[in-house]
């Protein structure tokens, strides 16, 4: 039985997967995107057969074959490369990939102890409550907390369907902005956003930036959850974005004490 395990490096994912034979096989796709190259499959042609090959592999998606290479044919592969990264990417696979993947039978990040990982998973819950996040937004969160400890994030869905409480199916939504322009309304996000902060469908949040400073953004009350959804974004998943259902939009302009267009 085949498993995937995901490692990283320098913030991009490469996936390793081991057969019943336990020699490791790498993703030919994600090593060529480590390196700084635009996937295809003759990237790899000149790479000798008996150390490439396809399999197939269960994914959220479904089933893919996936070009793989073996560990000579990764080093056949890097060695041959003239990218910047080729060099730091050998040494890193051979002072801490697989090392690890011989020892435990898995890749370990330096530094990650398993007991993190039930921590990690804690904060995750807090914050995706705090910020009463969709549950998209769950999903984007726990990703970023599997990289984080080293864990396989495979099995999450690319896809989730989000919806007011009580409505059953997924509900179409769009940020403040294009509503606004959408129903032909020239009031500015900013105005609206307050509006809504006063009739109790928007709460005010701060965050610190990575240079220390302050930064606002909105979120959505539990009452503001009936008109839209808090959107985390993998770029800055410690803030949310309020998207407003598209069918509730008239009901939510009403709340904030403004009329459609003529």
């Amino acid at each position: 039985m085949q498993s995937i395990q995901p490692f990283n490096f320098d913030s991009q994912q490469v996936r390793v997967i081991q057969g019943d034979d336990g020699e490791p096989m790498f993703v030919a796709k994600d090593v060529a995107a480590a390196l700084g190259y635009n996937w295809q499959v003759a990237l790899v042609k000149h790479v000798p057969e008996e150390w490439r090959g396809v399999t197939q592999s269960n994914t959220p998606s479904g089933v893919q074959r996936l070009t793989v290479l073996t560990e000579q044919g990764l080093y056949f592969f890097v060695a041959r490369s003239d990218k910047p990264k080729a060099l730091p990417f050998q040494k890193w696979l051979a002072g801490e990939v697989l090392p690890s993947i011989r020892k435990t039978g898995q890749y370990q990040a330096p530094g990650i102890e398993a007991a993190n990982v039930p921590a990690t998973m804690a904060l995750v819950e807090c914050a995706a409550n705090l910020l009463r996040a969709s549950d998209s937004g769950k999903v984007v969160m726990l990703r970023k907390a599997g990289q984080a400890v080293g864990a396989d994030t495979s099995f999450l869905p690319d896809y989730t369907e989000d919806s007011a409480p009580g409505h059953v199916g997924a509900m179409d939504t769009a940020s403040l902005t294009h509503l606004l322009r959408e129903h032909g309304l020239s009031h500015s996000a900013a105005a609206v956003n307050q509006m809504l902060h006063d009739a109790g469908i928007l709460e005010s949040r701060t965050r610190k930036s990575t240079k220390g400073a302050l930064k606002h953004f909105w979120c959505l009350t539990d009452a503001g959850q009936h008109y839209g959804k808090n959107v985390v974004s993998p770029q800055s998943p410690r803030e949310t974005q309020p998207h407003y259902y598209r069918d509730r939009f008239i009901d939510l302009l009403a709340v904030a004490g403004m009329e459609p267009a003529a």
